[in-house]
């Protein structure tokens, strides 16, 4: 199999970071381009106005903080890559997000920033495998 374009979620956690060294591996060995999504939690509608501006504006700092230790590696190994931000739950806007971007991999880790130990696989990634129409690369 051949890829081009491979999505990687990141959040910061362990896995997300094995996730994206898997990735850069494959992009390097294929020439592809690599895009690197973070899923912020939706606001709730209660907050309004200029607190939900700021709170958002928050949430697409830390975003961007998250990010960026993600990213060197990237450049440092000439790898293409992109950013994308987006709202919403989790499985279903990493999904969208590789369908807009015509992604042909998802390389995910196998659990992300959860309390939950010893999980063998998080909710997140099931949902990924059971709804994704892409191929799905689960790391740990």
């Amino acid at each position: 199999m051949f890829f081009k374009k491979i999505l990687v979620p990141v959040d910061g956690s362990k896995h997300a970071l094995l996730a994206k060294h898997r990735a850069l591996a494959i992009a390097e060995s294929m020439d592809a381009e690599i895009v690197l999504v973070h899923v912020l939690d939706p606001i709730p509608s209660i907050i309004g106005g200029h607190a939900r501006s700021e709170l958002h504006a928050e949430m697409e700092a830390d975003a961007n903080k998250i990010f960026e230790e993600y990213t060197p590696s990237l450049e440092e190994k000439r790898i293409r890559y992109k950013t994308v931000v987006v709202s919403g739950r989790p499985f279903g806007a990493i999904c969208k997000v590789a369908d807009e971007e015509q992604c042909d991999l998802i390389c995910i880790g196998a659990r992300g920033l959860s309390n939950v130990e010893g999980m063998l696989l998080g909710s997140v990634s099931s949902s990924i495998i059971a709804h994704c129409r892409l191929p799905v690369l689960v790391v740990r």
